[in-house]
């Protein structure tokens, strides 16, 4: 029986040509000698956008702010409060990319690339409670109506709000998606809401004016139940980033063709990233090489994967290594056994990193096991138990892998 060679790993190391990281790290060869400033730029567009914001919010808001209290609007003056808060907003973006800029220290070598996360989510908090807090003063309004003083100068305020809300929605949400940021993201998906939130006042306006009737109170409400959603939904949306979502499949679908497509590559497996901000990603992912491959040649082809990763994707990439021997007839023979039996297990959805000890006849592999699976232990005892009595002579030892990416 044909044998396996244990995995090893290789890390990317430093030299005089290649780009270093934000995060002080660098695969070798790649050659980004831009990356830097690409980085810059992108913090650059991001403080462009967020202080475009703080213009427009506070200019909208000392308007309705003057406005509503001279009308005696509840609702024009919440509108007012929330353009506020969206300045307010603004300017936590703009402090949190400066602080993400910060280079890698001894205390953080992967960067301040998080900062950012905590940014977002500041503003996410912000606009919730803004929210909550309208609905609150909302409610005293409902149950004491008053008749607001209602001018042609307010209806003209806020038809210009509505226009200017929607332009910079429509704006802030192109700049978030050029740059990757989920702060400018939040606040464009925000301005569409205060358009709608300026549009329902309108109503309020309409039906003083007309009829002599105040529902200044029931609009306030829809507005502030509108932020309020807004609010959670954003902070449900950073605070997922921040536990860790699922890669991008398309994504890992790239970098597994990418790397498949490398000479001696059989197959690409537990791909895994980490985020550490909008431009920084680690990861690893194993290989599976013939297993007489050379630790010359294993040197060689990690290198050249991770400085392509790095090269195309920004992300620095660890590359471990499986052996299989795909040419050995009783190897294979084995090896296919079992997959076919591992296929038809409950809960399992693939296996690799197959390995035949052929002085003890230990089978080792990994399993990846579906996430229905809630107790792997038992799981994995009765997959190892069911093999050995269908394969006698051999013991197996069954790894459990997550699958990160699909």
């Amino acid at each position: 029986m044909a044998t396996q060679t244990a995995p090893a790993t290789t890390h990317p190391r430093k030299t005089p040509n290649a780009q270093q990281s934000p995060a002080g790290q660098q695969p070798v060869g790649a050659q980004q000698p831009d990356a830097q400033q690409q980085m810059e730029a992108r913090n650059k567009q991001v403080v462009r956008a967020g202080l475009v914001g703080i213009v427009a919010n506070v200019l909208l808001s000392s308007a309705k702010l003057l406005i509503g209290l001279v009308a005696n609007s509840l609702a024009i003056i919440l509108d007012g409060v929330n353009n506020l808060a969206d300045a307010g907003a603004s300017i936590i973006t703009i402090v949190g990319v400066k602080l993400g800029a910060r280079p890698a220290d001894r205390e953080h070598p992967m960067g301040y690339g998080r900062v950012e996360y905590l940014s977002a989510l500041a503003v996410a908090v912000i606009v919730l409670a803004t929210g909550i807090v309208s609905f609150r003063d909302s409610i005293e309004k409902i149950l004491h109506p008053v008749i607001s003083d209602y001018s042609w100068v307010a209806v003209v305020v806020i038809v210009i709000a509505i226009a200017v809300k929607l332009w910079l929605g429509i704006w802030t949400k192109k700049q978030g998606k050029e740059t990757d940021s989920d702060a400018l993201v939040a606040s464009g998906v925000d301005s569409y809401f205060d358009a709608v939130v300026s549009a329902t006042t309108l109503l309020a306006i309409a039906t003083a004016v007309f009829w002599h009737v105040s529902i200044d109170g029931w609009v306030s409400a829809f507005i502030s139940l509108v932020v309020a959603k807004a609010g959670w939904d954003m902070m449900s949306d950073v605070v997922n980033e921040i536990l860790g979502e699922r890669i991008d499949p398309r994504l890992a679908k790239e970098l597994k063709t990418e790397i498949a497509a490398f000479p001696g590559v059989l197959g690409v497996h537990d791909l895994y990233l980490d985020a550490y901000g909008p431009n920084e990603m680690i990861g690893s992912v194993h290989l599976a090489l013939e297993a007489d491959t050379t630790a010359a040649q294993i040197d060689m082809l990690s290198r050249q994967i991770t400085a392509q990763v790095y090269r195309e994707h920004h992300i620095l990439l660890t590359c471990g290594v499986y052996g299989i021997v795909s040419k050995d007839p009783e190897y294979q023979q084995l090896f296919k056994s079992v997959r076919d039996q591992v296929a038809t297990y409950p809960g399992a959805t693939s296996m690799h990193a197959f390995f035949v000890d052929p002085d003890t006849g230990e089978v080792r592999f990994d399993v990846v096991r579906s996430f229905d699976v809630k107790d792997p232990g038992p799981w994995r005892d009765e997959l190892e138990k069911e093999l050995a009595e269908k394969h006698p002579g051999h013991t197996f030892k069954i790894a459990i892998d997550v699958d990160y990416a699909s």
